[in-house]
């Protein structure tokens, strides 16, 4: 046997044709492995990177790939697989039947050449071969290795009943419910788009994490290229699917996937945070599922991770392997024990949700605070309305009925009724609005649209102090009313809901507008008081 090294993507194209052999040979599933991927990787992103990939020959035909970078340090070498954080899945390109002896030659040939050497061998799924002839490798070789598994969790599609699948997932987060309220706003539909429509797509993911700590980079300029490249290769047996879930014209929500043969793996998926109360995602993966089974492809792979929705969704699990070993001098077992220690932290705070939603969430939102140093006033409201409320806060809402009897009559004050075009372009108060009509509010406005009131028959809600009071068949509850238009809303309330009961609601510092709708004639039913000491929270409620 003999050892080949590839140090350039140009020398890679002559072994084009074998690389590609291997992999159909092997049936891969795994995106990341594929020729298209390793080549446009190494010529758009790894161009700078000390990639050499080891190919291994045998009697005049190349029978193994081994894709690794190199790094030179002061304990030796450090190996590791190409792609290291941007390819979730990383494997050697072999043929089952010559992995052993094919793996043993290269590492062997490799330490003879580098003596100290640790490697970090990311992405090896449990469901392959690899991670366990490694393992057999390092013991042969009396060598000392530690490896740390994650979730990765996927919907096997082969022979899936959809609609008992759906059956038991559609409750969940109240699925059904948030879709039917989505549809109502206008047609949705799931569309494959092309890769000329990759900028929406990008700048749906930059506004999903203008506020998080985004790890991926999927949205930077060169990974942007990189994606984007190869979205526009012809579909073949890997290919790229970008597929967006439309609301009328409009895209809400995207997934960037990767089919390789009989596999689908969602790299990335995401969502307008406009919508985030109708679980856009949710319904985006209720129509891939369907779309995949009908393109016949045997499983969705939802990627590494211990996200609730994985699980959620998944029929079965693998897991994926990151295998640490070293040579046996000793600067270089040093290093493998402070990786091993290193590794065994991250995987233990990765257990916990609540260690990654803080990275996730509060990281993001402290990196998206510091972007604004430039601006004074960002950083006083900053402090105002997020620091201050922590520390103290107390606030109390009066809630009001006026007697369906008691309503003054006169002449009817026209208001429109809000339509959903409008709410899906009513700019910097869309989220808002989107959240009030998922609530079951119906907006009215003369106008303004964001001057508009709102009317909803079923409860009274008070979002800031997260109180929800269910109402007679005979009521409606008001809000965003103001003192200068209550008094046209209730003529337009007695015209339009003529024999109910009319509730409002207002805190109780505002005099003004207490004194005002007592003129009117509601009488005050209910207290509510809402009070937060160093992020402590009570809600109380008295008859006033």
């Amino acid at each position: 046997m003999k050892l080949i090294s590839i140090k350039s993507y140009t020398h890679l194209e002559i072994y084009k044709q074998d690389w590609n052999k291997l992999t159909e040979d092997n049936e891969n599933t795994n995106p990341f492995i594929e020729y298209e991927f390793v080549y446009n990787w190494w010529k758009i992103l790894g161009s700078h990177e000390n990639v050499e990939i080891l190919a291994v020959q045998e009697h005049n035909r190349i029978i193994a790939f081994l894709p690794f970078q190199f790094k030179k340090t002061w304990f030796g070498y450090m190996a590791h697989f190409l792609a290291l954080g941007v390819a979730n899945y990383m494997d050697i390109i072999v043929r089952k039947p010559d992995a052993n002896r094919a793996i043993m030659f290269a590492l062997d040939e490799l330490i003879k050449s580098k003596k100290s050497i640790v490697f970090y061998l990311h992405g090896l799924l449990e469901s392959t071969s690899t991670p366990f002839v490694l393992s057999k490798y390092v013991k042969a070789r009396n060598m000392k290795e530690r490896h740390f598994s994650i979730v990765t969790p996927f919907i096997n599609l082969e022979n899936l009943d959809f609609d008992e699948y759906m059956r038991t997932r559609k409750k969940l987060h109240g699925m059904d419910r948030r879709e039917k309220r989505l549809r109502a706003l206008g047609d949705v539909s799931l569309q494959v788009v092309e890769a000329n429509e990759m900028s929406d797509i990008v700048r749906l993911h930059k506004r999903r994490w203008e506020r998080k700590n985004d790890t991926s980079g999927f949205s930077t300029a060169r990974k942007q290229e990189f994606f984007k490249y190869l979205a526009e290769l012809p579909s073949g047996k890997f290919s790229v699917r970008l597929t967006t879930l439309q609301l009328q014209d409009e895209k809400i929500a995207f997934t960037y996937g990767f089919t390789c043969r009989t596999r689908y793996l969602g790299y990335v998926l995401g969502h307008d945070s406009d919508f985030d109360c109708y679980g856009p995602g949710r319904l985006l993966i209720k129509e891939k599922v369907s779309q995949l089974i009908s393109d016949g492809i045997q499983k969705l792979d939802m990627s590494i991770g211990y996200e609730p929705y994985k699980m959620e969704w998944n029929t079965d699990v693998d897991y994926t392997r990151k295998s640490i070993f070293s040579t046996n001098t000793i600067r270089a077992k040093i290093f493998r024990n402070l990786l091993w220690l290193k590794d065994i932290l991250i995987s233990k705070v990765k257990k916990y949700r609540a260690a990654v939603l803080f990275r996730r969430n509060t990281i993001g939102k402290l990196k998206y605070f510091l972007r604004q140093k430039g601006s004074f006033s960002y950083w006083v409201r900053g402090i105002s309305n997020k620091l201050f409320p922590f520390i103290y806060d107390k606030r109390s809402y009066l809630v009001g009925r006026k007697h369906r009897s008691s309503v003054v009559d006169g002449k009817e004050y026209e208001f429109r009724k809000l339509p959903n075009n409008l709410a899906l372009s009513s700019g910097a108060q869309r989220k808002d609005i989107l959240q009030k009509i998922y609530n079951g509010y119906a907006g009215y406005y003369s106008e303004d649209i964001l001057k508009a009131f709102w009317i909803n028959e079923n409860v009274i809600r008070l979002d800031d102090v997260e109180v929800v009071i269910n109402l007679k068949k005979s009521s409606i509850y008001i809000r965003d009313w103001h003192n200068g238009n209550i008094q046209q809303i209730l003529r337009f309330v007695n015209h339009h809901y003529k024999g109910k009961d009319v509730f409002v609601s207002l805190q109780t510092k505002d005099k003004i507008g207490v004194k005002l709708l007592t003129q009117l004639g509601f009488e005050w039913t209910e207290k509510v008081t809402f009070t937060r000491v160093l992020g402590n929270t009570k809600t109380s409620r008295e008859e006033y």
